[in-house]
């Protein structure tokens, strides 16, 4: 960014603006051509809860024309901006009557201001001008880092949980508290704006000091990158457990990992994937169950002797996924060639995908990595709803019953299927559980050796279940707590054999119910996950 030109102009509402030009004449608008008086709108929401306020660029200041007024009595303030020429004219205009301290590219010792500025405080907020603070990045970041002198701190005892509605979210919080730790939820989607969202996480992290902050599939991140560079200069580590296929999730937030943040993965067969993306630990984590949540209940009376609680994953489904590449019906062959040789080897998705391409000559429209992992996505989600709608099919004329997504399983599979309404998990899924006297699992392709919820949470409350052979089973259960099908005729049998069979359906539901108590809880998980940070 070097060579860059400072020039100060009349905006068309005759008050000053300015911008940098370029060598080769481009610009960099640090205020609007128009109104830039106007700038402080978009600052309006924000409080002042810092007793040390850092404004970092300041440019013109009119962005902070409404903050001034907010600033509290005894609130210490220091003003930033890469030109000496624009803190002046801030100083003047919005700060002549408040003592603050002032430093610019030019200014020396920078470090021994920071530091007797910092003196005395507790609480350090920082107001960015997002135009400035990009123009001159390197300066920015280099300074801002001063105020984050490393050092070991005592432990709080605390943790920063990202929540929203996603499950798993809420179940965390009850794990940590019920290992000692207190769950502090940063409610991400009440932020409103990117502005309100900084504020609140420095809010959390300097009121709370949190040992460490922990996420489900990155939700909650920004798209600034602004919570792992805030994380990692305050020191504190970062925690992404992926619990979906991370190759989307990662498409907008792989820039913004670093060596500050630990992955956890419910699959295996994405570690290689998540090594290769910066994180600075990755390591695998099954699922698990909340005894809070799906309680053991006795005498439950039947629903239905056979059933399978889940969404079909059909048109609807498939439907929002291909509106996320340049998708065209014509790509419908290449995409169910690719789904069936995916339903052989469920671990060959990236190697199937060339091998049909040289097959059958299909040639792309694209070869970004955007259009390409939605792509992958497609096929693998087709390939779950073909093996749904194969196994449901095969189980009509056995009395199958399946809740949830009722219009989509119609749809896939016909009226004769018995089809249920949606079901609440947090609220209502664990009477079903209970109440189906077998219970099928269907493990989405996306899995291609991990187990889904259902391994856990239907033996947990009560209920039986007969699972696809997913490799991890092995580890996480004894052969005489799981029930597995190799095919769907054997599938056909167990299902005679087990509806026909109550006591034995106990006796195994009973033993993998000891083991997830003992092994496999969010108690334990959440165990394994502070252990391995060295918490």
């Amino acid at each position: 960014m070097d060579g860059l030109n400072l020039k100060i102009f009349k905006a068309g509402s005759g008050m000053l603006s300015a911008m940098l030009e370029k060598p080769d004449g481009a610009t960099i608008h640090l205020h609007s051509l128009v109104r830039p008086e106007e700038e402080w709108k978009y600052f309006d929401g924000l409080q002042v809860w810092g007793d040390r306020l850092v404004l970092l660029g300041t440019g013109l200041g009119y962005h902070l024309s409404g903050i001034v007024k907010k600033i509290p009595h005894g609130c210490r303030v220091m003003l930033i901006d890469y030109y000496e020429e624009l803190l002046n004219v801030c100083k003047k205009e919005f700060f002549s009557e408040i003592q603050t301290v002032e430093i610019s590219s030019d200014t020396p010792d920078k470090e021994r201001l920071i530091s007797s500025f910092l003196q005395g405080g507790r609480c350090l907020q920082f107001i960015r001008h997002p135009a400035s603070v990009y123009a001159r990045r390197e300066f920015y970041n280099r300074l801002t880092s001063l105020f984050f002198p490393q050092g070991a701190e005592s432990k709080s005892g605390s943790v920063l949980v990202l929540h929203g509605k996603f499950f798993l979210q809420e179940e965390l919080c009850r794990a940590l508290s019920s290992i000692g730790m207190r769950a502090v939820p940063f409610e991400y989607e009440k932020a409103g704006s990117a502005l309100s969202y900084e504020s609140r996480l420095q809010y959390l992290i300097q009121s709370e000091k949190p040992d460490v902050i922990i996420s489900v599939n990155m939700l909650g991140f920004d798209g600034n990158g602004m919570l792992p560079e805030l994380a990692a200069r305050s020191g504190i580590p970062v925690v992404v457990w992926f619990v979906d296929d991370p190759h989307p999730i990662l498409l907008h937030q792989r820039q913004f990992i670093n060596k500050n943040m630990a992955a956890f993965c419910w699959e295996r067969a994405y570690l290689p994937f998540l090594k290769s993306s910066g994180f600075g630990s990755v390591k695998y984590l099954p699922l698990a169950a909340d005894p809070e949540m799906f309680p053991f209940t006795e005498g439950k009376s039947s629903l239905c002797r056979l059933g399978f609680v889940g969404s079909s994953m059909g048109r609807k489904f498939l439907s929002g996924i291909a509106g996320k590449f340049l998708y065209r019906d014509d790509m419908e062959p290449f995409v169910y060639t690719c789904a069936q040789k995916l339903l052989c080897s469920p671990a060959r998705i990236d190697s199937i995908m060339e091998s049909v391409c040289r097959e059958t000559g299909c040639v792309l429209p694209f070869t970004d990595e955007r259009n390409m992992v939605w792509r992958r996505s497609y096929i693998i989600h087709t390939a779950s709803m073909m093996r749904r709608k194969q196994i449901v099919d095969a189980l009509i004329p056995c009395g199958l019953q399946t809740f949830g997504d009722p219009e989509g399983w119609r749809e896939l599979c016909g009226g004769e299927l018995i089809t249920n309404p949606d079901i609440d998990y947090r609220t209502g899924l664990a009477d079903i559980y209970r109440r189906i006297d077998v219970n099928v699992n269907i493990t989405s392709c996306q899995m291609p050796s991990g187990v889904n919820q259902r391994v856990f949470d239907i033996p947990l409350c009560g209920g039986f279940v007969i699972s696809d052979p997913q490799e991890d089973l092995g580890e996480l259960f004894a052969d005489d707590e799981v029930v597995t099908y190799s095919s769907v005729e054997h599938l056909k049998e167990l299902v005679t054999r087990y509806t026909a069979n109550e006591k034995e359906r106990l006796v195994i539901s009973e033993r993998a119910m000891k083991r997830i108590k003992g092994e496999h809880t969010y108690y334990h998980r959440v165990k394994k996950i502070l252990s391995e940070l060295g918490c």
